[in-house]
Parts: structure tokens; sequence; C-alpha cells
């Protein structure tokens, strides 16, 4: 059966995935799992408990097999998948040292824009949508700057990058409630950290704001095929 393929794709992508993740982070806070483990699906991640490593893995297989479902094996399919691939990557590294790789979103804008018509269906459409998602997060690194002068900023210069690229990737109709749903998943998110820790202490705990973007992001393409 043709599923037991994409979820064997989805598994290899994801070990794949995961072995850039630790290249990215030149990772050795945690322990290593044993050599015959390392290349092992999800048990490398279990053996060093890896819970971001394991997560991304999972996510891999699941995006892989629901983009499946509904596009088949095409052109919309693999342009589709290897954006998935990068915004999980994203929200990864992100989470772990608070950062986005600009130039990895520069790249990966390009890219989705070029097949914008086996996305979205329109150049136009792409082009627009990269346009405000950019400039609504452009306004948010602005206010940021203003309100946080001289410290870090909780909105930084990479999460414009990572809007502009969800803009294209999702185009002008469909970037809005992607983006509602990372805004409110780092919304819970904050609720809930001061929730255990207290305000005085939540206010200086950064928040991974790129991660719950990828997060809507993924979530929405799941939920309502473009």
């Amino acid at each position: 059966m043709i599923w037991i393929g994409i979820s064997a794709l989805g598994l290899a992508l994801g070990v794949l995935l995961a072995y850039v993740i630790d290249r990215q982070l030149h990772e050795s806070a945690t322990p290593r799992p044993p050599s015959g483990l390392a290349w092992v699906p999800l048990a490398g991640s279990l053996a060093r408990r890896d819970w971001v490593r394991l997560l991304a893995e999972l996510l891999t297989v699941a995006m892989t097999l629901i983009l499946w479902r509904q596009y088949g094996v095409s052109g919309r399919f693999w342009l589709l998948l290897a954006a998935a691939l990068v915004l999980i990557d994203t929200a990864a590294i992100d989470w772990r040292v608070k950062l986005i790789d600009t130039l990895v979103m520069i790249a990966a804008t390009i890219v989705v824009l070029l097949g914008a018509p086996l996305i979205t269906g329109s150049w136009l459409i792409s082009l627009l949508g990269m346009l405000a998602a950019g400039g609504l997060f452009l306004m948010f690194f602005v206010v940021a700057r203003v309100l946080y002068p001289g410290q870090a900023a909780p909105f930084g210069l990479g999460d414009v990058y990572l809007g502009m690229f969800i803009g294209a990737l999702l185009g002008l109709f469909d970037v809005g409630p992607a983006l509602l749903y990372g805004m409110l998943m780092a919304g819970a998110a904050s609720i809930a950290l001061i929730a255990v820790r207290g305000y005085a202490r939540a206010r200086h705990v950064p928040i991974s704001y790129g991660t719950f973007l990828c997060l809507g992001a993924l979530l929405y393409l799941a939920l309502w095929p473009l």
C-alpha cells in the first residue's frame, strides 16, 4: 500500500531533518544516542531524551502523510513538503537558541515564489501575501524596538523574514488565519508561563515567537488545503 511508502519517506526525511538540526546547533549538551541508534527513526531521539528532535521527526511524518492525502504525489505535494520541512526546522532552532536564520528564510521565500503557480495558483497572490505579512511584522519589529530600547526585543528581524516566507507560501487570502493560529499559540504559551511562574518572573523569560508562527502555519496547512 502506498501509504506505507509515504510513511517510510516521512520517517527518512524526519531522521535527515533531525541530523540537520543537530548540525545547525552544533549540539553537545544532550547525551548522544548509542551509535547503533543514531540513524534509527525516533529511537535515537528517545535514547537521548531530546524531545524537540523527537517532535521534529513526528511532525515530519505527520505532515508528509497529511500533504500526500491532500495533494497526492504531485508537484504541489513536493513543494509544500519542502516548505513544511523549513517550518519544522525553523521552529526547532528558534525554540532552542531563539534565532531564525534569515538566509534560510530568504532562500525559502524565493523558492516558494518561483513555485507559486503550483502552490497558491498565482505569483501575484503569493507576492501580495509576502508583502502583507512582511509589512505587518515589520511594524511589530519597529514597535518592539521602540518599547525595548537598548535590550533584546521579544520580536526580531528574523520574525519579519519568517512572516514573509509564510505569506509567500500561503498567499494573500490564507496567510491571515495561519498567522492568527501562531499568535494564539504564542498567547496561550505566555499565559501558561505566567500561571506557572508568576508575572514578575515570566516577563523576563523570552518566548520563541517564531516557533509558534511556524506551528501555526503547519496547523493551517494540515487543516485547510490550499
